[in-house]
This record gives structure tokens, sequence and C-alpha cells, in this order.
């Protein structure tokens, strides 16, 4: 063995004679200052400003003792880095800072140690491989050009990770990958970052935000930026000024802070109009959060922008969810918005739309409060198990606006097709239910009458068992439906309680009026056989002729009774005997459980049934007939009105508030 060797690579001597750049770093990296070769990245390569890769290696490992390394490590800017750096599994003691240089090939740190920071900010290289790279520090490739992948899969990095102003020019595939990686700090895609191709963390671990301000990503093959289930303690910033065109993808990711995309312009369309499709073929979304856990506020705001489909199913927000002032332009027949199964903790806020989003899919979504105008409502909403605590802010609260609201459901669902096949009922019971819990009780009602219109006129009234036979089914679902319109006619479905006071009243005055007539013309008379057949009032009963004299000529002879032949109107009937009252006795009919003593004391006349059938069928005709029916009709309405009446009030019926 040779005493005191070193590996290959680890000894001054090796690089003798060194090149005039490499000398003023070997000098400056003793005494821990930069070696400014060029205060921007040099285009070409010259005698002066040509280092090594393998010398620049040499120092950054800490040289020997011929070449001692400040704590402050090796610092250089504006240099043409020749052949390599190849720092595989490379242990550097101290910081490295290659500032604005430019390398032939990709510098490699697989598997390398920084203890410090590692700094390649401004530097032009084909790429950078950094896979499993363990920076103490942070990582910084501000202003960095590349041609190809920068690739940093399972990288822990104890600072940032900033990639301000960088420009990844990939054109195809993935330009950013850092799957699995630990990024204790920041990381900053922002300062007119660009980059022609996928970003992708899947998996990844960030301490603090993610921040693309001012950012640009252009994917040609379907995805912008791939965040699937990373962990991000900040939050996502891609705001102000951030386009992407590609699907912006953080399938369940957490996210601990808001997610900002105010202004952001999300497009899936490439430079040529058309639509930008993943590997499978298939058109991108625009935004995807899919089973992402964001623990703050969601802001799709002041014109964010969205070409395609914004998908947040299953997403859970822990603030709001702001979509103000959005501009959502799906595709025809293609949703917006797909947030089913979402969950927002506070309020949602969809107000003040560009223009109206059409395909707004809130299917077994609940949010805390809602906030919206109808005029940002487009067609095929879909609301079914949508609910919300409360309708806040200038949201409209009023029964027109809102039943507008949800007629902008598809047909089917709206029950406006008249199958009623795919009516969904609980948008209109959700509605109802809140309106009446925030004190709006005529709109809550005025809602779930139309909601019982709605299910009238969508056949859903009256739905027979099925092991019911078919005819006997038709028959009961008719009668349903008579039922449930005359429920409508008399309460307003149980909405209306007064609406049957004024029904009962005006049967009380007309019957009224029909036996004050029938009356005068002598239909009734008294009940009691001790009055109606005592021969002391046979000047009362109707067909009355008074006994003539034998002297005397029939007509000639006078009554002595006044009101003769009627019930009614005859003055000897005793006054201890109640008077017919019209009013009261239909009073006394119309309520069954009153008894203002007339129904008892008085009665029609009934006339003797005719021989045939025919002839009692058209004897209807006669008023003595007539009344009689109508008796029946006012006991019969009286009956079941007033238990209809005790049922509403008493609260029996259902009115499917629930």
């Amino acid at each position: 063995m040779i005493p005191n060797s070193k590996p290959e690579g680890r000894t001054l001597a090796e690089f003798k004679p060194l090149k005039p750049a490499e000398l003023d770093l070997l000098q400056n990296s003793r005494l821990g200052t930069v070696t400014v070769i060029s205060k921007t990245c040099p285009n070409t390569e010259n005698v002066n400003n040509i280092v090594r890769g393998s010398f620049l290696r040499f120092l950054a490992l800490g040289g020997d003792e011929f070449a001692p390394i400040h704590e402050h490590g090796v610092q250089l800017s504006g240099a043409w880095i020749l052949d390599k750096l190849e720092m595989v599994a490379a242990r550097i003691p101290s910081n490295l800072k290659i500032l604005n240089c430019h390398f032939d090939l990709s510098p490699v740190f697989l598997d390398a140690r920084v203890s410090g920071t590692l700094d390649l900010s401004g530097c032009q290289a084909p790429g950078f491989v950094g896979i499993r790279v363990m920076c103490d520090g942070s990582l910084l490739l501000r202003e960095f050009t590349s041609t190809l992948m920068v690739r940093l899969q399972n990288a822990t990095i104890g600072g940032d990770l900033d990639c301000g102003g960088a420009k990844l020019d990939v054109q195809t595939g993935v330009a950013l990958q850092a799957d699995l990686s630990v990024i204790r700090g920041a990381v900053f895609l922002n300062q007119n970052f660009i980059s022609k191709g996928e970003v992708r963390l899947l998996d990844a671990q960030i301490g603090s935000a993610l921040v693309c301000s001012d950012a640009t990503i252009v994917s040609s093959h379907g995805v912008a930026i791939k965040f699937d289930r990373a962990t991000i303690k900040g939050g996502v910033f891609l705001r102000p000024d951030f386009i992407a065109k590609g699907e912006v993808r953080l399938l369940g990711a957490q996210i601990g802070g808001c997610f900002d995309c105010a202004g952001a312009i999300l497009d899936i369309l490439n430079s040529e109009g058309n639509h930008i499709h993943s590997a499978d073929g298939c058109v991108v979304d625009a935004l995807s959060t899919d089973g992402a856990v964001i623990t703050g506020s969601v802001f799709l705001r002041e014109n964010f922008t969205a070409n395609g489909i914004v998908r947040l199913v299953g997403t859970q927000i822990g603030g709001n969810l702001e979509c103000d002032g959005a501009k959502f332009n799906s595709r025809m027949h293609e949703d917006a918005l797909r947030a089913d199964g979402m969950r927002v903790a506070k309020k949602f806020s969809f107000r003040m739309l560009a223009h109206p989003a059409s395909g707004i899919n809130l299917s077994s979504c609940h949010v805390g409060q809602l906030t919206d105008d109808l005029g940002s409502w487009g067609e095929r909403l879909t609301l079914d198990g949508f609910t919300y605590g409360s309708i806040v802010g200038s949201a409209p609260t009023d029964a027109d606006n809102r039943l507008a609201w949800l007629d902008k459901q598809p047909n089917n669902h709206a029950g406006l097709d008249g199958d009623g096949s795919g009516f969904k009922p609980q948008p209109w019971r959700q509605l109802a239910k809140v309106l009446r819990e925030m004190g709006h009780a005529e709109d809550a009602r005025q809602v779930s009458i139309a909601f019982e219109d709605r299910m009238r006129k969508s056949n859903l009234i009256g739905q027979a068992p099925k092991h019911w036979i078919k005819p006997f089914s038709s028959i009961y679902r008719k009668i349903n439906r008579v039922g449930h319109w005359l429920f409508w006619l008399l309460t307003g479905y149980g909405y209306r309680p007064l609406r049957l006071l004024g029904w009962m009243f005006g049967v009380w005055v007309f019957c009224a009026v029909f036996y004050w007539c029938a009356a005068l013309e002598g239909v009734f008379a008294p009940s009691s056989p001790l009055v109606f057949q005592n021969p002391e009032y046979a000047d009362c009963k109707p067909g009355f002729v008074p006994a003539v004299p034998q002297d005397k000529v029939a007509s000639a002879v006078p009554s002595t009774v006044q009101g003769a032949g009627n019930w009614y109107l005859c003055d000897k009937l005793p006054e201890e005997y109640p008077s017919f009252s019209p009013l009261a006795y239909s009073l006394d009919v119309i309520l069954p459980l009153v008894d203002l003593q007339q129904e008892t004391s008085w009665s029609p006349l009934i006339p003797t049934p005719k021989h045939t059938w025919y002839q009692e069928l058209f004897a209807i005709c006669d008023l003595k007939h007539a009344i009689r029916l109508l008796l029946w009709f006012e006991n019969l309405f009286g009956w079941l009105s007033s238990i209809l009446l005790a049922a509403v009030v008493s609260g029996l019926t259902k009115r499917r508030e629930e």
C-alpha cells in the first residue's frame, strides 16, 4: 500500500497544470470568498473561464492539505464547467454555490449529502440529477435553465426548494420530478418560472408553502402539475399570473393552509386551440383535487379561469370555497365544476361569475353556508344530496328566486319531464328546511307547496304497492291523485290551513242562502211531532186551506193566520219553539260537533220516492230532492273539513319538511 494515498481525484497534484479560472477558484476557496469569472452565464468557453468538473468536485469534497477549503465552502460564478460534475454518493462538508455557470453535461448529485446549501442559481445545464440527494440547507435552482429533466426523487431538503425564475424546456414528458421528496421548507416555482413539461411531486412532503405565483407550466401530454398525495403543511398559492396548460392535479393531497388560485388561468387547450389529451387519449381536467384535505380556504376567484373541468370530488375544505368572479369555460354537455361529495366547513361563495356556469355537480356535497346569485348558475345544475346550513350575505332567500334556482336542474331531476322517474325531492326539502330555520316561514311554505305541485305534475302521487293487481293499482293511483288535488285546493297541502276556513265559510253562506230560499217555498218543517202533528198548528202546514162556511165562496174567505201554509213564516207557531234561521241551520250542519238546536228542530220535507229508478234519478230537479242532497253534501264536507283542519293544526299531517 502506498503511504498517505488518497482515492482518485482527491489530490491537487492530479489536476496540474491548473487553468486560470481554476487557480482563482483555488485561492478564493481557501479565503472563503466568491470566485467571479463573470457575473452572467457564459455563452461560449474560452481559456479564461473553463473549470473542469472533476476539479470542482475535488474542491467541493474538501480539497487536501495543499488545497484547504474555507468553512464558507466553494463559491464560483460565471464559469464554463467542462466535462461532468459527478457527485455520486459524495459527502460535501459545507455549502456549495455554483452560480451563473454553464454545464456541458448534467451535474449528478445522486445519493449525495450536502452539509449546507446547494446553490445552482443562474446556471445552464442539460439537466440535473439529484435523486436521493440530502441537503441540510436549501436547494436553490433560481433562474436555472435546463433542457432535460430535473430529477429530485426521494430528495431530502432541510430548507427550501427554490426554482424561482427557472426555465425548464423539456417539451415532452416530465420537466421537474420530486416524487417522495421531503422538503422541510417551502417550494418556490415563481418569479416567471417557466416549465415546458410536467412538474411532478407525487407523495412529497413540504413543510411550508407551495408558491407558484407568476409561473407558466405547459404540458403537451395531459398534466401540468401533479402533486397527488402530497402533504403540504402550509398553503398552495397558484397566484397571481399563474398559467397552466394542462391539468393541475392534487388528488388526495393534504394541504395545511389555503389553496389560492385567485386569478389563475387553467387551460387544457394547446397553442393550436385543441384539447390536450392524457396518455390514454382522454381529455384532461383543468383542476383536480379529488380526495384532498385542505385545512384552510380554497380561492377560485378574481377572474380565475378554467378552460376545462374543475374537479373537487370528495375534497374536504376547512375554510371557505370562494368562486366569486370566476370563469368556468367548459365544453358543451361537459361539466364545469364537479364537487360531488365535497365538504366545506364554512362558506361556499358562488357569485358575480363572468357568465353562468353550466354543468355544476354538487350531489352529496355539504357546505356550512351558501352565498350566491341566480345569474351565476347555468343549466344542468345537480343538487341531489346537496346540504347547507344557511343562506347568507346578499344571496336571495325569496321563494321565486330559489325556485328558479331549483329549476336549473336537469328536467328529469326537477320533475319537468312529466315522467317523474328521475325526480329528486331532496333539494326542495333541503331548501324549505333552511328557509324555515332562518325565519323565512312564508318563503319556506311557498317552496313546500311548489314541491307538492311538482310531485303531482310528475305523476309521483298515489304510487300503489307493487303487489297490487294492475287494474286496482290504477284506481288507487287516480283516487290518490284526486285526494292530493283536493288537499291542495282546500289547505294548500296543509301549509294554508286558513284556506280551509275560507272554504267552510263559503259553503256555510252558500247553503244558508239556499236553505233560506227553500224555507220561503215551504220546504222546511218542525222535526218535533208534538208540533208537526198538533191540530192547533194545522194552519202552518203546506197546502193549508181555511174552512169555508156554506154561505161563503172559498176565495172570499181570508186566512186569519199570517204565513199560513209555510212553517217558516207561520206566526201561529209557538214562540217557545226555536224559530228557523238559515244561517244558524247551515252552521249547525257544517259543524258536526256543534249543536245549535236547528238541525234537531227543523228538517226538510222529504217527498215520497218515485216508482222507478230513472224517475227518482231525474227527480233531483225537484227542490225538496235538491235540498236533501245539499244537506248530505254540507254534512259530509263539514265532517271532512273538521277532521282535516284538526289534523293540520295539530300537526298530524306530514308536510314533508324533514
